[in-house]
């Protein structure tokens, strides 16, 4: 499905946050993949903050990740095959001082691992609704790190799967501003 008007990359185009999750397994290698484009990611002094604490339904971990989430993400989230645990080192390797672009980083990390796996047929819906501090404690996370994100990912399902409340939001596409109200040229305005 085309959304932009433009001729962007059509893994960057056909990205979307899907709720439906099939029952087809993201294999080891499949994962792997997705895990290898996220290690390329550029990062600020090379530092390569992010980490990533995968479960898969069923086994170890994945329960507990599950429980971290919200209520109203874990409904559907359930039914997807991996969910990931996206955390930020916040400090640098060489002087332990703060990495202030620790988040950004591990948000380019995100950004390849999603392109991976929109190249493989695969969605993924990137969350803020979790609890982090439950996160924290389940998998006993050091206090430096910064627990960001939890990935729900798997190959897309079908709007039947999904309870009514839901179907509306998976058929339509989260629109995105328009570039005149994101970018500015030679002079900030807002």
């Amino acid at each position: 499905m085309s959304r932009s008007e433009l001729d962007i990359h059509p893994v960057i185009n056909e990205r979307y946050s899907p709720r439906a999750f099939s029952d087809r397994t993201v294999t080891d290698h499949e994962l792997e993949l997705l895990l290898e484009a996220a290690r390329w990611a550029p990062s600020s002094m090379n530092e390569q903050p992010w980490r990533f604490l995968v479960t898969r339904r069923g086994g170890e971990g994945h329960g507990e990740l599950l429980d971290a989430l919200n209520p109203s993400n874990q409904r559907w989230a359930d039914k997807a095959p991996v969910l990931i645990l996206v955390m930020a080192k916040r400090s640098l390797s060489r002087n332990a001082q703060e990495n202030h672009h620790a988040r950004h980083d591990v948000g380019m990390a995100t950004a390849h691992l999603s392109a991976q796996a929109t190249a493989l047929g695969m969605g993924l819906h990137i969350l803020g609704g979790f609890h982090a501090d439950v996160a924290r404690k389940a998998f006993s996370i050091p206090e430096g790190m910064d627990i960001v994100s939890v990935i729900v990912l798997g190959f897309p399902g079908t709007l039947e799967q999904l309870e009514p409340d839901l179907r509306d939001r998976e058929a339509r596409r989260s629109p995105r501003k328009p570039l005149e109200e994101i970018v500015s040229y030679g002079r900030f305005k807002d």
